[in-house]
């Protein structure tokens, strides 16, 4: 079987976006076969790095055929390690949890959240989603059964610091990062991935006004 940790960051990414446009597509009505042409294009990827990519995962599809979209959409499933419903805990206000469930409908694209935390004490007890949201020192309580690994982070950033802490403690060996802030001390054994918005917006703001300028003959 092949080894996702054979396989660089940057390819765990990209067919990790292979999984969610497959998932999409799926939903909608797959064609029979698809191409990694057409996943570049679709994508804004190039060719060979899709077929690179997809190699990594196995010997799946037959040259000029393309692949059965089904088969790849399970075969990535298995090389990434997900489920059809993949357990995360999310932390963030009660506000926040609700805003994130209409941007981020989880159940659409394999993930189930499976415990809530808010770092407002006035936040416990709420429902989100069907979850009861808890206060956030109860994290360490988290119950081991639930098979939870990563963790999704959108609190206020004066809490960053103690909900990795309090995550890492109850065994989260993951997190995405949605609050913006810069300096952190990363807890041993975890991997964090960060939206940095301010700083992304920041980038995007350069590219476009360097656009502009070689329009304009600056």
């Amino acid at each position: 079987m092949s080894d996702p940790r054979n396989a660089p960051d940057a390819t765990l990414y990209r067919l990790s976006l292979y999984h969610c446009y497959l998932g999409e597509l799926l939903r909608v009505g797959a064609p029979d076969r698809i191409t990694s042409r057409q996943l570049a294009e679709e994508l804004s990827i190039k060719e060979e790095t899709v077929r690179r990519d997809v190699s990594f995962v196995g010997d799946i599809g037959r040259p000029g055929a393309g692949y059965d979209p089904t088969v790849l959409f399970s075969e990535l499933t298995t090389f990434l390690g997900l489920s059809d419903e993949y357990p995360i805990v999310m932390v963030g206000t009660a506000r926040m949890l609700e805003a994130l469930r209409v941007v981020f409908p989880s159940e659409r694209y394999g993930v189930k959240p499976v415990a809530l935390f808010s770092e407002l004490p006035e936040d416990a007890g709420q429902v989100v989603g069907g979850l009861e949201v808890r206060h956030l020192t109860e994290l360490a309580r988290l119950d081991s059964e639930l098979g939870v690994t990563v963790g999704l982070i959108a609190c206020s950033p004066g809490w960053i610091q103690i909900s990795l802490d309090l995550l890492s403690a109850a065994g989260i060996t993951g997190a995405l990062l949605l609050t913006p802030i810069i300096r952190i001390n990363k807890p041993e054994g975890m991997t964090i991935n960060q939206v940095r918005m301010p700083c992304d917006i920041k980038s995007l703001a350069c590219k476009c006004q360097a656009a502009v300028g070689g329009v304009g003959g600056r």
